[in-house]
Parts: C-alpha cells; structure tokens; sequence
C-alpha cells in the first residue's frame, strides 16, 4: 500500500526551502505580484500558511491563528516556523487509518477523507509556489526555480540525509 508519508515530508521540506529562499530575497520582493489583481509574494506566502492551518483545523478541529503578511525576513521566518509546526502536525495525521473526519466550515457540517484533506494540502502549497515563482520573475526579483523544489531535489536530499551520518528515513 501506498503511504501518504514520503509526499507529505517532501511537502515540508519544499516548503522550508521555499520560506528560507523568500527570506533571504529583498523585502521589497513581498510587494511583487504578476498581475496587478493578484496577491502579493508576501499574501501568497501567507496563504500557504494559513491553508496548513486550515487542513490541520479540519483534521483536528484546532483553530487557525490571525496570521498577517509578512513584511520582511524576520516575518518570513517566523512564518515558515510555523508553517514547519503545522507539516509535522499534517505528517503526523498521515499515521492515522484513513477515514471520514467532519469538519464546520462557512457552509456547515462537510466531511472529506483524511487522505484527500492531506493529498489536497500538498496540492495546495504547490499551486501557490508557482505564483509566487511568476510574480517575483514578473516584477525582476532573482527567481525561485521551481525545479529546486521537485521530486528530483527532494530525492536527492533525502539520500544526503540518509547517507552515514545524515540520519535520515529511507522508508516511505
């Protein structure tokens, strides 16, 4: 059978490099967006976030936070801190039997698979990783290269860290 752990620790750890590399770019590279309607690199940053917030309240039923856009680095850091809090809280619900779970949102009572609610978090942080590698291409800013973040990096480094002295799972 196939688990839900390898996607979501590639999902946690792309979103690390992501939130790293947003930190180590100009502030004014927040305000970039590439189109004068979409949201800024700094709103889709902290969308990313709320949605783990968002995935984990449905699984969990624990309430999100009043996040806001950050500004600079040390907003961008604190930000991907917790947004590496909210992964390991998304991982762990990968341990669990799949099941319907219910959930309260702006229409009422749902229910979602456990596995759909995680598959979809994964998605989620993806599509909004694109955007925020155009914006910042779009308005000159050096580019995220989306292929650092791919299935290709990410087996690399898991080889890395599971090379003597890395330390790290092998197993999906």
């Amino acid at each position: 059978m196939i688990s839900l752990n390898r996607p979501l620790r590639h999902l946690a750890w792309a979103d690390a490099l992501l939130f790293a590399d947003l930190a180590a770019l100009p502030p004014e590279a927040l305000a970039a967006r590439y189109s004068p309607s979409a949201w800024t690199v700094g709103a889709l940053a902290r969308h990313i976030v709320g949605g783990a917030e968002w995935y984990r309240y449905c699984l969990t039923g624990e309430q999100w936070t009043d996040l806001v856009d950050p500004a600079g680095p040390d907003d961008v850091i604190a930000l991907g801190t917790h947004l590496a809090g909210l992964d390991a809280d998304l991982l762990g619900q990968a341990a669990l039997p799949d099941a319907m779970v219910e959930f309260t949102d702006e229409e009422g009572r749902r229910t979602a698979w456990r596995s759909t609610i995680l598959t979809q978090a994964c998605l989620h942080s993806i599509e909004h990783r694109a955007q925020i590698a155009c914006a910042l291409e779009a308005c000159g800013f050096a580019p995220i290269v989306l292929d650092d973040y791919d299935l290709w990096a990410f087996e690399a480094h898991e080889r890395d860290v599971a090379s003597p002295g890395g330390g790290g799972e092998d197993s999906p």
